[in-house]
């Protein structure tokens, strides 16, 4: 696979990740539970983990 290929491959990868895990903290957000919160915080440490990959890459 060349490596243009991979990168953006990896780029749709992230970006639907980060996607999914921004509509979870939306949808839970609307009701009130611990279940909705643990949703919540699952999304909302998948979009930590996406911004530390990110910065490890440039760092």
């Amino acid at each position: 696979m060349k490596e243009s290929t991979r990168t953006a491959l990896l780029v749709t990868a992230r970006t639907l990740v980060a996607a999914g895990c921004l509509t979870l903290v939306v949808t839970a957000r609307t009701t009130v539970g611990w279940g909705n919160l643990l949703v919540m915080l699952v999304a909302l440490a998948g979009l930590l983990f996406l911004l530390a990959a990110y910065n490890r890459r440039f760092r």
